[in-house]
């Protein structure tokens, strides 16, 4: 059996998340999430918050992009991942700093909502190859050519060429689409 160190912190961010890059341009996100436990005092029966524990968060990837575009501070999430005691010696003496490597971050939703945006990044164009990716609302997609531009405009051409009852058949109410991709003009 493997030893595991994993943690579960439900909190909300002391400050919005920060990018990073290092020597070899590979980029990370940090930021901080406070978590205070709140329970009722025994004698007096009112609710008391504990001692707040502070965690530095890392991510990196897809997940940093997404936590650095997305999260601010305050926002409450639960983040799971790896934890860390990272040691240090400063000016006061030795310090240290709980770190969570983190594989899931999630906004905690108990007391909002969140509209989920699926992203997608666009590889790195080669040569010669696709010249962009294009993303219709509906998630599709596909790749727009260099050498299809000439193939474009015989489309073009071609819609021009229509005959007048191919273009009332075509007409939706008014509008017109094209695979799914919405009004047109």
């Amino acid at each position: 059996m493997a030893d595991r160190n994993e943690i579960t912190v439900q909190g909300r961010l002391g400050a919005d998340p920060v990018r990073r890059v290092g020597a070899n341009r590979s980029s990370w996100v940090t930021f901080r999430v406070g978590t205070t436990p709140r329970g009722r005092d025994r004698t007096t029966g009112e609710f008391k918050d504990g001692r707040t524990e502070w965690f530095t968060v890392k991510t990196w990837g897809d997940l940093a992009e997404n936590v650095a575009d997305s999260l601010h501070k305050g926002n409450p999430v639960v983040v799971r991942g790896k934890v860390y005691v990272d040691s240090w010696t400063g000016e006061n003496g030795e310090r240290w700093d709980h770190v969570i490597h983190a594989d899931a971050v999630a906004v905690e939703i108990k007391g909002g909502t969140v509209r989920y945006t699926k992203t997608i990044r666009e590889p790195a164009a080669v040569p010669g190859t696709a010249a962009g990716v294009i993303t219709g609302p509906d998630g599709s997609r596909w790749e727009a050519r260099e050498d299809d531009d000439a193939a474009a405009e015989d489309d073009v051409a071609g819609e021009e060429a229509l005959a007048d009852d191919e273009i009332a058949e075509a007409e939706l109410e008014g509008e017109m689409s094209a695979a799914g991709l919405g009004r047109l003009g």
